[in-house]
C-alpha cells in the first residue's frame, strides 16, 4: 500500500468521476508521482492524439474499483498499481487481460515489465544506504552485518518482506536462490538466525522517510531504504550513498480496469507512455528507473547510473517475488512481528489512549525500554487466558464494510474467545478500543501508510483467512471495535461491546 511513498489522499467517489464518455480517466498515486506522470505522459499524450485525459489520484486501495467493476460501470480507464495489487487484481478479474499485439515488444523492456494484466511504468529499488562518515564504504549486505569493521547502529524495515531477503543475501545465498530458500522452513529459520546476529545493533523503521532522517541525525551509520529517498542530486543527500549490489527492485504498472468502454484509448495511452522519449521525462523528475531500455541512453550518465534499471544496477539486483509474498507473506509477517521488538509509541496529549502499555519496546535511538506495568488496554481489559474462556462469539467481516454481528455483550470479569472469518476479497481486521482512539489511530495509519500496526487487542486477516482473539473484560461500560484498514472505519466498519 504505497509503501515507499507518502500518499494520504482520499479515495475518489463515483460521483467525482462523472466524466464524459470520450474522456480518458487515468488514475495514479498522489503528489510527486502524479506530477511526474503528468509531465511525462498525460500532457504529451493529449497534445499528440487530441484526446482528452482526466488525471486523478488515489491511495492504492481497490475497494472502489472493485465496486465499479462488479457493477459493470468502471469510470476509471487506466490505473497505476503496485505489483501486489496487479497480481491480486488480475486473479480477481478487476483488470483486463492484455493483448500482447497492442503492447511494446518485450525485448525493448527490462525484465518484469510485461505481465498478464499490466505494463511497467518504472522500476524502484530497496537498497543498502550508508553515511559517508563511515571510515570505509560498505560494499554489500555482508558488510552490513560486519560489526567489527562497521560499528554503529544499522536500520532495517520492521517487516518480514525485504528484511528476510536481505538476511539471506548477507548469509551468502545467491540471488536466484533467495526465494527457493525462503520457501522452506529451514530457509526461514536461516534468515531469522542471521537477523539475530545484529538484533541488538538494529533500529527498526516503519515509514519510508525514516532512514534518511536517522542517517542525517547520525543515529544510524547505514540502513536499508528506498532509493527514491536518496536522490544524489538533492543537497540533503550529499552525505549518503547507495550500494546497488544485491538491491531489491520491483515495478509499478499500468492496468486497464475490466469492462471500460474506452479500452482502445487506454491501450493507446499505455503504448505511448512506454516509449523511451516519454519515460526519460519521469526519471528527470524522480529517480525511478525507466522500463524502456532505450530511455537510459537518452539520460546523462550521472543520472543513469543512479537509477534502479540502469544496466549495471539491474544486473546485480533481485526482483521482488510478488507471488511468493502473496502466498507466504501473512505467515512470515506474523512470525516476524512476534520476533522483532515493538516500536515505542509516544503519548501525544494527556488523554491519548494508546491501546496498550508496552512491556518491551524500542525507542528512536534503538534502546529497548521495559515497563514493569501489566500489559493492558486502558479502560477495556486485557488479553485473556484461553483456559478461562467462558464463551465463544463468532464474527464475520466482508467487503460490505460491516461486522456481523456488530453488537457483542459480555459480563465484567468474563473472558471471551472472538472467532473471526474474513469473507471479503480484501484484508479486514478487528481492533478493540474506544472509538475516538480508534479514529486517531486510523488517521495515523493513513498519514504513515508504511507503518505496521499490531497488538494483542487486534486481529488482521487476509481474504478468506480465519483467526481468533481471546479477551478479558475488566470493567463495565460500552466499548468499540473497528477495522482500521484504509477507508473501512469511515465506511462504517465498526461495532460495540456492552459489558455489564
Amino acid at each position: 500500500m504505497c509503501c515507499r511513498r507518502v500518499c494520504g489522499l482520499a479515495l475518489l467517489t463515483l460521483a467525482t468521476l462523472s466524466a464524459a464518455a470520450e474522456e480518458l480517466t487515468v488514475i495514479s498515486f498522489g503528489r510527486a508521482d502524479q506530477e511526474a506522470l503528468a509531465a511525462a505522459y498525460i500532457q504529451p499524450f493529449m497534445q499528440a492524439t487530441g484526446l482528452s485525459v482526466r488525471a486523478l489520484s488515489y491511495d492504492g486501495q481497490t475497494t472502489e474499483l472493485s465496486e465499479m467493476v462488479n457493477a459493470g460501470a468502471p469510470a476509471w480507464d487506466v490505473i497505476q498499481v503496485e505489483s501486489r495489487t496487479l497480481e491480486q487484481g488480475c486473479r480477481q478479474g478487476l483488470f483486463e487481460k492484455l493483448d500482447p499485439a497492442r503492447l511494446p515488444t518485450a525485448s525493448t523492456l527490462i525484465p518484469g515489465t510485461l505481465s498478464e494484466c499490466g505494463v511497467g511504468i518504472f522500476a524502484w529499488s530497496h537498497a543498502l544506504v550508508y553515511s559517508d562518515q563511515l571510515a570505509r564504504a560498505p560494499r554489500n549486505w555482508s558488510d552490513f552485518w560486519d560489526l567489527a569493521h562497521y560499528p554503529g547502529k544499522r536500520g532495517l524495515r520492521r517487516s518480514a518482506r525485504y528484511t528476510l531477503e536481505i538476511a539471506l543475501l548477507a548469509d551468502g545465498v545467491p540471488l536466484d536462490q533467495v526465494y527457493p530458500t525462503l520457501s522452506t522452513a529451514a530457509g526461514v529459520d536461516r534468515a531469522f538466525r542471521k537477523l539475530e546476529q545484529i538484533r541488538d545493533h538494529t533500529i527498526w523503521w516503519e515509514a519510508a522517510a525514516q532512514p534518511a532522517a536517522l542517517l542525517a541525525a547520525g543515529t544510524l551509520t547505514m540502513s536499508s531504504g528506498y532509493s527514491l529517498w536518496f536522490d544524489p542530486s538533492q543537497a540533503r543527500n550529499r552525505h549518503t550513498h547507495i550500494v546497488w549490489d544485491a538491491s531489491l527492485y520491483d515495478v509499478d504498472s499500468w492496468a486497464i480496469p475490466k469492462g471500460t468502454p474506452r479500452r482502445d484509448a487506454a491501450y493507446r495511452f499505455i503504448y505511448f507512455s512506454s516509449q523511451a522519449e516519454q519515460q526519460k521525462v519521469v526519471s528527470e523528475h524522480l529517480p525511478y528507473g525507466p522500463t524502456n531500455r532505450g530511455a537510459l541512453a537518452l539520460l546523462p550518465a550521472t543520472l543513469r547510473d543512479a537509477l534502479p534499471s540502469s544496466n549495471q544496477n539491474l544486473g546485480k539486483a533481485l526482483r521482488i517475488d510478488t507471488a511468493f509474498w502473496i502466498a507466504h507473506g501473512d505467515a512470515l509477517e506474523r512470525r516476524f512481528d512476534a520476533w522483532a521488538p515493538a516500536i515505542c509509541r509516544q503519548q501525544t496529549d494527556d488523554d491519548d489512549d494508546d491501546y496498550f502499555d508496552q512491556p518491551l519496546c524500542q525507542d528512536a535511538q534503538g534502546t529497548l525500554r521495559t515497563s514493569t506495568g501489566q500489559t493492558s488496554a486502558r479502560g477495556i481489559g486485557q488479553p485473556g487466558d484461553p483456559a478461562r474462556v467462558s464463551r465463544t462469539v463468532t464474527l464475520t467481516m466482508d467487503d460490505g464494510m460491516r461486522f456481523l454481528p456488530a453488537q457483542i455483550t459480555a459480563r465484567k470479569g468474563e473472558t471471551l474467545r472472538l472467532v473471526l472469518h474474513n469473507r471479503g476479497n480484501v484484508r479486514h481486521e478487528l481492533v478493540l478500543g474506544e472509538l475516538e482512539a480508534l479514529r486517531r489511530h486510523a488517521a495515523l495509519m493513513q498519514a504513515m501508510p508504511d507503518m505496521q500496526h499490531s497488538g494483542p487487542n487486534m486481529l488482521s486477516l487476509a481474504p478468506g483467512e480465519d483467526g481468533e482473539l481471546v479477551w478479558h473484560f475488566t470493567r463495565t461500560g460500552t466499548f468499540d471495535f473497528a477495522c482500521l484498514q484504509k477507508g473501512h472505519l469511515e465506511a462504517g466498519m465498526s461495532g460495540r461491546v456492552s459489558v455489564e
